[in-house]
């Protein structure tokens, strides 16, 4: 009878005995033929009885695939463990579980997309890189196996797996990450830009009347995309770095009355009911604005030049110019409040392109 053997720890989730379960890890090779001789099965079809499991998002396959391709060669695809329920219940001796291949069930209560994804990455570096094939073959991701659950206690893993699971906010997420050259140039900006210098929030994805901070890792990081679209590669990485650092200067420069300071909680607060120059839709717009000027190939000691204009921009928010313009609406309370929208970042960055002078460059929003 043809076994699968996998090395394994026993573990206890219950006190009863029969709450058991096994880590273990299974080669991404393995996850492919599994899933393509169905014996890795997903209850993800809404039609079946058996349903305990989402339905699969095609976009996120993909993306866990070009993460498994971008990442797999420096050893820094970090996955958590897929869980898997294995009926009946596998053999435990010497070390490993044996299953029966021809008859055990092997249901994904988590992992799907991961799963999905490592057979999307074979696939696609079978047809691009056939080389490294067997290299991606010999990988490695942990499975948690429970052993011989219900189908209740299958739904209720899947429930409890996903919904006690919490993300990081976006900003946080941007602060550890080291790879996406956007992400590298705007945490640069953080220690060289001085009105950035301990003044952007790096944890919370908002900023509430209790945070003093000008602005938040998240939005500086839209901004950066915006001023570098499709930027890859880190070739170059500090020339495009150091234009970056002079632009926010030079804008904070421009602005009367040095709006980007440290402030205190109070003081940001009545600054963002009062002023534009705070919201995040001028941080995007401004580096959507940087986009065109980087195009032109503008040196960085003309930035000033460039950017004088706005400084004769009224930036208060009860000025008409922003309403008639769209840019800000009246409130049930009757204050001008400012969306943070595709639709306003672009109102204001056509705004900006006008006072300063550039032309527009299509494809950006």
């Amino acid at each position: 009878m043809m076994e699968l053997v996998l090395k394994a720890v026993p573990i206890r989730r219950g006190l009863p005995s029969d709450r058991q379960s096994y880590i273990t890890s299974v080669f991404y090779g393995d996850i492919a033929r599994l899933l393509d001789d169905n014996r890795l099965y997903v209850p993800n079809r809404p039609d079946l009885p058996d349903l305990a499991q989402r339905k699969p998002n095609p976009t996120r396959i993909k993306e866990i695939a070009q993460y498994i391709l971008e990442t797999y060669k420096d050893g820094t695809t970090f996955f958590p463990p897929i869980c898997v329920n294995v009926q009946p219940s596998p053999t435990y001796r010497d070390g490993s579980i044996f299953l029966p291949y021809h008859d055990v069930t092997l249901r994904l209560t988590d992992g799907q997309h991961r799963c999905f994804g490592i057979r999307k990455a074979l696939q696609d570096i079978e047809t691009q890189q056939s080389e490294n094939l067997r290299d991606l073959f010999q990988l490695e991701i942990g499975v948690l196996i429970y052993a011989g659950l219900s189908l209740d206690e299958e739904r209720q893993a899947f429930r409890d797996q996903n919904l006690l699971v919490q993300r990081p906010s976006v900003s946080l997420s941007h602060y550890f990450d080291k790879r996406s050259p956007q992400v590298v140039i705007a945490k640069e900006l953080l220690q060289r830009v001085p009105q950035f210098r301990n003044n952007v929030e790096t944890i919370e994805n908002s900023l509430g009347s209790h945070n003093p901070k000008l602005l938040t890792l998240s939005t500086l990081v839209i901004a950066t995309k915006y001023m570098f679209p499709n930027l890859k590669s880190k070739k170059d990485l500090e020339l495009k770095i150091d234009w970056a650092t002079t632009f926010w200067a030079a804008a904070a420069s421009t602005l009367n009355d040095d709006p980007w300071q440290i402030k205190t909680k109070a003081e940001r607060c009545q600054q963002r009911q009062e002023t534009l120059l705070v919201s995040a839709v001028i941080f995007q717009s401004l580096g959507m604005l940087a986009h065109n000027l980087y195009q032109e190939d503008v040196p960085g000691e003309d930035l000033i030049k460039w950017l004088r204009n706005l400084q004769n921009l009224d930036w208060r928010r009860q000025n008409k110019f922003w309403l008639e313009r769209g840019l800000v609406q009246v409130g049930t309370t009757g204050e001008p409040i400012i969306s943070n929208t595709k639709i306003t970042v672009n109102i204001c960055y056509k705004i900006l392109q006008e006072f300063v002078g550039v032309a527009p460059v299509s494809g950006l929003m």
